[in-house]
């Protein structure tokens, strides 16, 4: 496991709160800068340049590692969008039936050539090209031979998506190479999405226990991922966020309240049942 963040989204609220803290410390600089400036121009006395204030507090959310570049969870879901990029191709040029929303005779808005008979088929044609240049890159970075010719349009791209598949630990692997590639892969498998309207709305599992930050029942898993999130909007507001814990801290969590749950359960039906070792009048004389 590297020290690297990694750079999928597991780590999309640290990123967006990295930036926040870049915006605050920008700002706190200008601030203290015209502060500065009006008091060596010598401001006027009367006129108050403004308080000295203390810098933005530092980010709190810690970040997942990569391993190397991606974590794993994030690493499998790029894994799953290159797989799924040739059924994807397919249904969307089966929705287009090779002509799309443009008629061959309209003319592109601000251009004087007639736009394309088969726009779905142009995107093929880019998904292609751009698999290419990927798999060129990882090649020549491996000191390998060029590939090989694979045809055009559909067996390029399912020889291109199985090739590229085949190596991916590599290419996730490589530092000039990792993160533009899955990245643009999640981006293409989006489109593809949206164009043929297959995107499935992520479905999120409750969880038992209760968020020990804001301690409302709010903890939920995405489906298909690892970590276990507080869906409190409001929970920790001021620490930093909401609670997000990887699903082995969850499970060591759950572990820990077994048996404090166990003792609870016995004390309340202690409570509720008789005692069941009567005295037998043992205590009032009558034995």
């Amino acid at each position: 496991m590297s020290e690297r963040a990694c750079v999928g989204n597991c780590n999309r609220r640290v990123r967006a709160e990295q930036d926040a803290h870049s915006e605050a410390i920008d700002a706190w600089h200008a601030h203290q800068l015209a502060r500065a400036e009006a008091i060596d121009a010598g401001q006027d006395p009367d006129e108050d340049p403004g308080p000295e204030t203390d810098p933005p507090a530092e980010p709190t959310l810690r970040p997942y590692a990569g391993n190397p570049i991606w974590c794993l969870t994030d690493a499998a879901a790029v894994r799953s969008a290159l797989v799924d990029l040739d059924e994807k191709m397919t249904l969307h040029l089966l929705a287009g039936d090779g002509h799309g929303s443009l008629n061959f005779q309209d003319r592109v808005s601000g251009s004087a050539e007639p736009g394309s008979p088969s726009p779905a088929h142009d995107d093929q044609d880019e998904l292609v090209r751009w698999l290419r240049e990927w798999e060129h890159a990882f090649r020549e970075s491996q000191g390998w031979p060029a590939a090989p010719y694979r045809g055009e349009s559909a067996p390029a791209l399912t020889s291109a998506v199985a090739w590229l598949t085949a190596h991916l630990d590599g290419i996730l692997s490589h530092p000039d190479l990792a993160e533009d590639f899955g990245n643009g892969v999640l981006r293409w498998h989006a489109r593809l999405e949206a164009a043929t309207k297959t995107r499935v709305r992520p479905r999120w599992i409750p969880r038992d226990l209760r968020c020990y930050q804001c301690h409302a029942k709010t903890l939920a898993q995405l489906e298909g991922e690892d970590r276990v999130e507080c869906r409190n909007p409001s929970c920790g507001e001021n620490r930093g966020g909401p609670v997000v814990m990887t699903l082995d801290e969850y499970n060591g969590r759950v572990g820990d309240a077994k048996p404090a749950a166990k003792l609870a359960r016995m004390a309340a039906a202690a409570e509720k049942q008789p005692n069941p070792f009567p005295d037998y009048g043992l205590k009032s004389g009558r034995a």
